[in-house]
């Protein structure tokens, strides 16, 4: 196994190539315990929990596990369109390690969103299989009525859809109707309020499985999943 090396390093956190690295060491960017490394061949004996370039202190993990507050008009793609792109409100690096999003919300939506560069971790949180419930809460444009509740736990036909959908636990709080699902079919949420005479007017994810939204970091705001997250999670 190669060495590793500072140019190494910096290229393995979504610092370019190896020779976009070293022009970053060369131009007297990058520093380590607060010294200026000069030469970008520097051999290190450990991968150092941090490197600072450019005066910001960047943690070194290679594994990209990302929780983030999604605001509304944010798009979940990397060719977004009508508005600006939820990778825009992550560190640039993290596009070139291969971040993906874990599932979608649409762009009127808000709320908790996984990232992460590991396609194992990825499929595990989307599929159906993991049995992780997805939690909403919305509010309505019409009163929320025990029919509709009763319906939505039975199981309501999308078009489109082979088979009856329903809602896995459903509870009112303050005014607005929190929601648990089981799949991430598309627009699923507001189609099935839909399918029993409702409108949903804002929708936020407030949980994935055990892990729930974490509303200090603000709307747009992101952080690192906790070691318990991730294994909760896999």
């Amino acid at each position: 196994m190669p060495a590793l090396t500072v140019e190494r390093l910096l290229a393995s956190i979504g610092f370019g190539s190896r020779k976009e690295s070293r022009a970053l060491v060369r131009m007297g960017l990058v520093e380590l315990d607060g010294n200026v490394v000069e030469d970008p061949f520097l051999e290190l004996k450990e991968r150092p929990e941090f490197i600072t370039v450019n005066g910001e202190e960047i943690p070194t993990v290679e594994k990209l596990y990302v929780m983030l507050y999604k605001p509304v008009d944010v798009e979940c793609s990397h060719n977004a369109r009508d508005y600006p792109s939820v990778y825009s409100l992550l560190p640039d690096r993290f596009t070139a390690m291969g971040i993906q999003t874990v599932g979608r919300l649409d762009a009127n939506s808000s709320g908790l969103i996984l990232l992460s560069n590991q396609g194992d971790f990825i499929h595990k949180v989307e599929s159906p299989k993991k049995g992780l419930l997805k939690k909403y809460r919305v509010t309505l444009a019409r009163p929320f009525t025990e029919g509709q509740k009763s319906d939505l736990l039975k199981g309501v036909m999308l078009k489109d859809e082979r088979r009856p959908v329903e809602a896995k636990e459903i509870s009112v709080e303050n005014g607005s109707v929190v929601i648990s699902i089981g799949e991430g079919l598309y627009h699923q949420v507001r189609r099935m309020f839909a399918a029993v005479g409702n409108h949903v007017e804002t929708l936020e994810r407030v949980a994935i499985g055990p892990v729930l939204l974490d509303r200090s970091l603000g709307t747009g705001g992101w952080r690192f999943l906790t070691e318990d997250e991730i294994k909760a999670l896999s």
